[in-house]
């Protein structure tokens, strides 16, 4: 995700390349629930109980939507983003539509390697 980041930060491919924006959102989600879901299944750092599939589709979604709308704060604070302007609410919903859609895939994917 960095490295990807990088070569389309300084190549303009957000700006440029429209779908890319949102392959990344994917990859992010993707990114962020596998992380979230390791920290709590796979770590030791936490003894859960219950470890059902809503469970692990609730805390990857969960996480991802939190860490999507810092990340859209923090878009906002930065200048990246404008709230007035007429794009930026379609683009808003098809990024949290993509971050959903990555911690969906995170969640079937790591409960597909617990179950097997």
């Amino acid at each position: 995700m960095g490295i990807l980041n990088y070569f389309a930060t300084i190549n303009n491919w957000y700006w440029t390349v429209r779908p890319f924006d949102s392959v990344m959102h994917f990859l992010g989600g993707a990114t962020v629930g596998i992380f979230f879901l390791w920290l709590y299944f796979y770590s030791g750092l936490f003894a859960p109980a219950k470890r059902g599939l809503k469970h692990f589709i609730l805390l990857s979604i969960v996480s991802v939507v939190f860490i999507g709308v810092a990340w859209e704060i923090y878009e906002l604070i930065l200048g990246e983003a404008e709230l007035r302007k007429e794009e930026y609410k379609p683009d808003l919903l098809l990024d949290f539509i993509m971050d959903f859609l990555g911690a969906l895939f995170a969640s079937l994917y790591a409960y597909f390697k617990e179950i097997k």
